[in-house]
């Protein structure tokens, strides 16, 4: 298996909540939370802003478990 750079999956997860931990690996959990990412974002813009505020507790969580996995993996 090929080194994964930390640094690449951090801004890769920074940009796309979850696509950091698919690149590290585990794209099932990657792409949940890229889906539930995309969900909240959509719900916050059409239903009411606290589907926003949970988006951003989502981004949030999505980068520490990146940092987590990468320093698991690499």
């Amino acid at each position: 298996m090929a080194e994964k750079n930390k640094a690449l999956a951090l801004v890769i997860s920074f940009i796309f909540t979850g696509l950091g931990i698919a690149y590290l690996g585990d794209e099932k959990r990657g792409l949940i939370l890229f889906g539930a990412a995309i969900v909240l974002n959509c719900l916050g813009m059409w239903v009411t802003s606290i589907f926003s505020y949970l988006s951003i507790i989502l981004w949030i969580y999505g980068l520490y478990a990146t940092y987590m996995m990468a320093n698991e993996v690499c």
